[in-house]
């Protein structure tokens, strides 16, 4: 059924019928409404194309993935279960995700000018947000609507975003360790620039201080999204002249390189019942280290928020809604 046919049905002209389903305000909400049941009950879905000709977009949401350096790749699953609810939320709107990855920071911020200045996407969808993010200055300068995963101290955070309590699993790690009766932790976090890496070592040491435990530096290791990485973390806490008695990481990449590591040492007091993440970084880290993970990943509802926040931007609301999801304990 196209519109000409439903409007026929309702004994309206197609302009109003049109009106009515795009919500414009000089349509009573009695008619809106009238339409809104018809156009349902007959099967009436609106030509996607001729939607997006008539407003000029091109009905694709741009979603980057983090840089592809220090074996980030790897984390490609974990944004793909998210990119299925993003898509899900989308697709009444009859716009799709497409996934962009590049290799380094310079190549990435190619793409971005040429996704903007080509008019490949109607948003972009920013992840791995840094501390101060040049990316989201860039969007922003060049007025263009994006939404990101992870927040940010650039444009004092006024935007809209989607993002984890990292905070709070910082310090439920902490609060865990503790229960389990360590009192010398070593914490692996991200950075210096990752945001969420700032965050979660921010929560774990607030825990740590409500002990009155202070970190010595040394304890403290900011990495990246791989196991080389965690194998660095593990070498550096056993240099300490005081060996730490428990070790949180921020994912579950930085433990699995850290245990082949302390595994091949001789005597060593740290093992798997002395070591936890927060969060599994793909599924196939989520199999092989699900015990050790302390949070669970509802990926589709992050999908689905990030969705809302596309159609919000996309649709020129001038209101910034952000949300901060808080992951539950797994049990």
């Amino acid at each position: 059924m196209n519109i000409k046919e439903l409007a026929a049905c309702l004994n309206l002209s197609t302009a109003t019928v049109s009106k009515a389903l795009n919500n414009k305000s000089d349509i009573s909400s009695h008619t809106r409404k009238k339409v809104r049941e018809a156009a349902e009950k007959l099967g009436y879905r609106p030509n996607a194309s001729a939607k997006h000709l008539r407003s000029g977009k091109v009905g694709v949401v741009a979603l980057l993935l983090p840089v592809a350096d220090d074996g980030n790749i790897h984390t490609a699953s974990f944004f793909m279960a998210i990119a299925r609810g993003l898509q899900a939320s989308l697709k009444e709107s009859a716009i799709d995700p497409v996934i962009h990855i590049s290799t380094d920071r310079e190549s990435e911020r190619l793409l971005l000018r040429k996704i903007v200045e080509q008019n490949r996407a109607d948003a972009i969808i920013l992840t791995d947000t840094r501390i101060e993010d040049e990316r989201i200055l860039l969007l922003d300068e060049l007025q263009f609507p994006f939404v990101t995963m992870g927040q940010s101290r650039t444009l004092g955070g006024s935007f809209n975003w989607v993002d984890f309590h990292h905070e709070e699993m910082g310090r439920q790690c902490v609060r865990a360790a503790l229960d389990s009766g360590a009192r010398r932790i070593a914490i692996a976090t991200l950075g210096p620039e990752s945001m969420h890496g700032h965050q979660f070592l921010a929560g774990c040491l607030e825990a740590l201080a409500e002990q009155g435990i202070h970190q010595p530096d040394g304890l403290i290791f900011y990495g990246t999204v791989a196991e080389s990485s965690g194998e660095e973390a593990a070498r550096q806490f056993m240099r300490q002249p005081e060996q730490p008695d428990f070790v949180i990481f921020i994912n579950d990449f930085l433990q699995m390189g850290a245990s082949h590591y302390l595994a091949s040492l001789p005597a060593c007091p740290l093992n798997e019942k002395n070591m936890l993440c927060a969060t599994a970084s793909s599924d196939f880290s989520a199999r092989v280290m699900s015990s050790s993970c302390l949070f669970t990943v509802n990926h589709e509802e992050v999908g689905r928020q990030l969705g809302r926040a596309v159609l919000r931007v996309t649709q020129q609301e001038s209101a910034v809604e952000s949300v901060l999801l808080t992951l539950p304990v797994k049990r």
